[in-house]
C-alpha cells in the first residue's frame, strides 16, 4: 500500500510539469482546435436548419476541455494504480506511434472508424500474423480499454449537453422526431511507460504491474515505469429516439463501460496466458462494432418517446434567446390555446399569433402541469416565437439516412 501510494504521490508531482511541458501543450492544443472545429459544423448545420444555431462552438470547447480535462486524471489515475500501461519493445517504436496514423486512415474510409477500439486492433492483429510492428499487444488493449472507461464517463457526464433537435424517415416514410447528440473531449492523460531503461520500483506489491510483457518480445524480466504525456481526442455520437437525451447518454454510457470492463479482463488475462490476446484484439473491433451497430438499430426501429398529443402542439425543443425560452417553454412543452383560441396544428397556432395584438396570452402544459404566460406577439408569428415543433403529418424528415453494408450513419440535411 505504501508502494502505491509512493506512485501516487509521484503521479500528482508529475502531472503538472507533464501537462505544461512544450510538447503536450502542443498536442493539447491541437486537439482543443480540432474539437473546435467539430463544433463549428454543429452550429452550421444547426444555423441551417433552425436560422440559429442552438449551441456556441466556443462555449461548448470551453466546457468540452473542462470535462476532458477531469476526465484525462481520472484515467491516469486508473492507469497508475493498476499498472496498466504501455510496454516500450527493445529496439522497436513506440505503438503511439502506430496509433494516431492508422485512426486518421481508417477516420478518412468513415468517420466512425476514428477510434483506438479499431486501430489498436488492427496494428495488433498485422503484428500477431505477420510479427511487424512489435507490439505488446495485451498492454495495448488495456490502454484501450481504459481510454473507453474514461469514455464512458464523459458520455455520462456532459453526452446529452449538445443535442440537436432532428426527425428522421420512419418505416412508412413518416417524419420520427428525436435528437442527434454530438460531443467531442480533448483528453489530457498521463500514460505509464514500461522500459527497462528506467529505474525499477522497490518493495512493489506482488501483482503490479497487472500487465506482464509478452516474453516473446525479449523485454526485460523487470522494467521499470516513467510517465509521459499523451492527449487523445474523444468523440461521442449517438441518436435519441426512443429515449430523452439524458437518458440515452446514460444507456450509452454503460454499454460503453460494459464494453471497457470486458476489454480489459480480457488483456489482463491474455497478459497470463498469451493466446488470449486473439480474443482480446477481435473483441476490441467486432464487439465495439457490435456495440455501435446493436445500439443505433435500436434507436432507428424503436418507437419515438415525443408523442403528438390529442390536443394543442407539442414542442421538440426551443431556440435560446427566443421568446419561447423566456416564457418557460422547452421539449415536451404542449402550447394549447393563444388568447383563449385553441390550437392544434402549426399553421393554426401562427395564425392566431399573426392575429393577436401587440401582446399574446399563451396557455400551454409543462407535462401535467398547466401554466399561462403573456408575452410580446412575435412580427414573424411562429418563425419569430422560437419553437421547433414535432413533425406533423405530410413533414419531409430533416435527416436522410445512408445505409453502408456494415453501418447505418444518420446525416442531417434540409
Amino acid at each position: 500500500m505504501a508502494s502505491l501510494l509512493g506512485i501516487m504521490g509521484n503521479l500528482l508531482e508529475t502531472l503538472p510539469k507533464v501537462i505544461l511541458n512544450g510538447w503536450a501543450l502542443t498536442l493539447l492544443l491541437v486537439a482543443v482546435v480540432l474539437v473546435y472545429m467539430q463544433y463549428r459544423r454543429v452550429e452550421a448545420k444547426e444555423a441551417e436548419l433552425y436560422g440559429v444555431a442552438k449551441h456556441s462552438p466556443l462555449e461548448q470547447t470551453f466546457y468540452s476541455l473542462i470535462v476532458g480535462v477531469f476526465g484525462g486524471a481520472l484515467g491516469s489515475v486508473i492507469l497508475t494504480l493498476t499498472g496498466v500501461g504501455l510496454v516500450n519493445v527493445p529496439g522497436a517504436a513506440s505503438a503511439l506511434l502506430y496509433l494516431w496514423p492508422v485512426s486518421v486512415v481508417l477516420g478518412a474510409l468513415n468517420p466512425r472508424f476514428f477510434c483506438f477500439a479499431y486501430s489498436g486492433a488492427l496494428v495488433s492483429l498485422v503484428y500477431l500474423i505477420f510479427g511487424w510492428p512489435r507490439v505488446d499487444v495485451a498492454s495495448l488493449m488495456a490502454l484501450v480499454a481504459v481510454l473507453h472507461m474514461v469514455e464512458s464517463l464523459l458520455i455520462w457526464l456532459s453526452g446529452a449537453t449538445c443535442a440537436t433537435p432532428i426527425s428522421i424517415s420512419g418505416s412508412m416514410g413518416e417524419a420520427v422526431p428525436g435528437f442527434m447528440m454530438q460531443r467531442f473531449w480533448p483528453v489530457p492523460l498521463v500514460l505509464p511507460i514500461f522500459s527497462a531503461a528506467v529505474p525499477v520500483p522497490v518493495d512493489m506489491p506482488v501483482w503490479w504491474p497487472m500487465m506482464r510483457p509478452d516474453a516473446l518480445l525479449n523485454t526485460a524480466a523487470q522494467v521499470g515505469w516513467e510517465f509521459i504525456p499523451f492527449v487523445v481526442t474523444l468523440g461521442y455520437g449517438d441518436l435519441a429516439i426512443t429515449a430523452p437525451p439524458d437518458t440515452r447518454a446514460r444507456q450509452s454510457s454503460g454499454l460503453m463501460f460494459a464494453f471497457s470492463f470486458v476489454l480489459l479482463g480480457l488483456a489482463m488475462a491474455a497478459g497470463y496466458w498469451r493466446p488470449l490476446v486473439w480474443l482480446a484484439v477481435l473483441f476490441s473491433a467486432f464487439g465495439h462494432e457490435f456495440m455501435a451497430v446493436w445500439s443505433g438499430r435500436v434507436q432507428l426501429v424503436g418507437e419515438s418517446y415525443l408523442k403528438r398529443p390529442a390536443k394543442g402542439v407539442a414542442v421538440q425543443d426551443v431556440l435560446p434567446g427566443s421568446p419561447a425560452l423566456a416564457a418557460g417553454l422547452g421539449p415536451g412543452s404542449v402550447i394549447l390555446a393563444i388568447d383563449d383560441y385553441e390550437v392544434h396544428n402549426r399553421e393554426q397556432l401562427h395564425d392566431a399569433l399573426m392575429s393577436a395584438p401587440s401582446f399574446v396570452r399563451m396557455m400551454y402544459r409543462n407535462g401535467r402541469q398547466l401554466e399561462q404566460c403573456r408575452l410580446p406577439r412575435p412580427p414573424e408569428g411562429l418563425l419569430g416565437l422560437g419553437v421547433i415543433l414535432l413533425p406533423q403529418a405530410g413533414d419531409m424528415p430533416l435527416a436522410k439516412l445512408r445505409r453502408p453494408l456494415l453501418f447505418r450513419r444518420t446525416r442531417l440535411e434540409r
